[in-house]
């Protein structure tokens, strides 16, 4: 995927997966101040002992996972059977872009658009910027932009081939649901989460942490965070967070992203790009089809 530049001097950030994001050099700024943490529940299993790794196939086959197997094991396999049957869908997309330095915030404007999920893959449609009307691709307007990743996240996360590490810590409550908390941890080896900034690409490791609902073993929330950047790469600091909620499409609930922040900071500077991202009204995509 290819960024262009619109603005002098600029940043360009990509984060593929969950969001992509372009960071402004020049434009103040710090790192966002996140929804407030959710609220931490007793506990009575052992945070210290990782969960046990299931050898699961990279993509679910056969049964679901006995409600006896561990938690790790079935939202692996409720994630794949969810980016399987996801349905088509079209929903409105906000992204508020910021730039800080310090205490000073400063709003740069608001980019909307539609998004269009069809048969497993994402288009956009209808951009604007500042509430006008573009021509351009939400990949081709000019300064910071986001895609969202309505499945790849959690599907990277969970493949066997990331071979993530999961640590189980305590509970929280999140969305009104009690969430068994992990953390986790993906070697730079594993790494599918692709960062470009400038002409430079890489697949950092990254660490994180997610909310998971013991009793549908879906994940509500999920942050993430690049670990060990290269000493020569434009940015130091990059990190994205995903919130999820149950959505009526069509009759059928899905668990879908309502809300996401990303953060990408310049090396050795307090300036940071930060966008807010809002997923709205969602509702059943339809193609129709007429035959002359």
């Amino acid at each position: 995927m290819t960024i262009r530049i619109g603005f002098a001097t600029l940043l360009a950030l990509l984060l593929v997966a969950p969001v992509a994001l372009v960071a402004q050099s020049g434009s103040p700024a710090q790192p966002p101040v996140w929804r407030p943490a959710p609220e931490t529940v007793p506990d009575d299993s052992s945070a210290d002992a990782p969960e046990p790794q299931p050898a699961a196939p990279a993509s679910p086959s056969g049964d679901a996972p006995p409600a006896t197997a561990p938690l790790i094991e079935r939202a692996r396999y409720a994630t794949f059977q969810f980016s399987q049957k996801l349905p088509n869908f079209i929903c409105q997309e906000y992204v508020s872009r910021f730039a800080q330095r310090g205490q000073d915030k400063r709003p740069l404007d608001i980019v909307s658009a539609e998004v269009v999920y069809h048969d497993g893959e994402e288009s956009y449609r209808n951009v604007k910027v500042g509430g006008r009307p573009t021509n351009k691709g939400m990949m081709e307007i000019e300064g910071s932009r986001s895609t969202g990743e309505f499945a790849t996240v959690l599907t990277n996360l969970f493949s066997t081939n990331t071979n993530a590490q999961f640590r189980a810590g305590g509970r929280s409550v999140i969305s009104g649901s009690i969430a068994q908390v992990y953390d986790f941890r993906v070697a730079q080896k594993n790494s599918h989460w692709e960062v470009k900034a400038e002409d430079q690409s890489t697949r950092p490791a990254y660490s994180g942490r997610m909310w998971v609902d013991p009793a549908t073993a879906r994940v509500l929330r999920i942050e993430m965070e690049a670990v060990d950047l290269p000493p020569d790469f434009p940015l130091d600091r990059i990190e994205t967070a995903v919130d999820y909620a149950y959505t009526t499409i069509a009759g059928n609930s899905s668990l879908l992203p309502v809300h996401a922040e990303s953060l990408g900071c310049q090396r050795d500077s307090p300036d940071c790009s930060h966008n807010i991202i809002d997923f709205r009204n969602y509702h059943q995509f339809k193609v129709d089809v007429k035959i002359k």
